[in-house]
């Protein structure tokens, strides 16, 4: 799975998914809210609010596909655990 998929089935909450797309979706998120706590050590300390401001929102936006990736992935475990 895709990272841009990630966000496309973010409100998917029915289907499955695996448990290395669910790593890799979240070293991906790491990754992203690092690169803007680092920028906000590199901007003007006039701009520092509006970076904090802009991380926050990042970390909003990206709980809701994480949770429905999460649910997936659950998902997935109890369909293979009933199957076998």
């Amino acid at each position: 799975m895709t990272y841009i998929n990630f966000w496309k089935r973010a409100f998917d909450f029915k289907g499955t998914a695996k448990v290395i797309d669910f790593i890799t979706c979240l070293f991906v998120n790491f990754f992203i809210a690092l690169c803007i706590m680092i920028s906000g050590f590199l901007v003007p300390f006039t701009w520092e609010n509006a970076v904090v401001n802009l991380y926050y929102i990042v970390l909003l936006l990206m709980l809701v596909p994480t949770v429905s990736m999460f649910v997936r992935v659950i998902r997935t475990f109890v369909r293979k655990s009933h199957s076998e």
